[in-house]
């Protein structure tokens, strides 16, 4: 298998395009996962971040640089 930087660049990718990834739950396999699948994921994983009022709130409470979190009015944020 080449370097990944030696692939072509897609430029608009679609629904059906596929990427790889590592399924941890069949002991960390490499399986292919389309986008749209990713994708399905995330209206549960962006209701269920926790709110915090600002980035400082959001590192007193725990998270981590990188984590997200939404504040009161519903805006994503990335901690910093």
């Amino acid at each position: 298998m080449a370097k990944i930087s030696t692939y072509s660049v897609l430029s608009t990718p679609a629904l059906g395009d596929k990427l790889i990834g590592t399924d941890v739950t069949t002991n960390n396999e490499t399986k292919n996962f389309s986008i749209s699948s990713l994708l399905s994921l995330l209206p549960s994983a962006i209701l269920t971040l926790p709110t915090y009022a600002s980035n400082a709130a959001a590192l007193a409470g725990g998270l981590i640089q990188g984590q997200l979190y939404k504040s009161s009015v519903g805006i994503v944020s990335i901690v910093l």
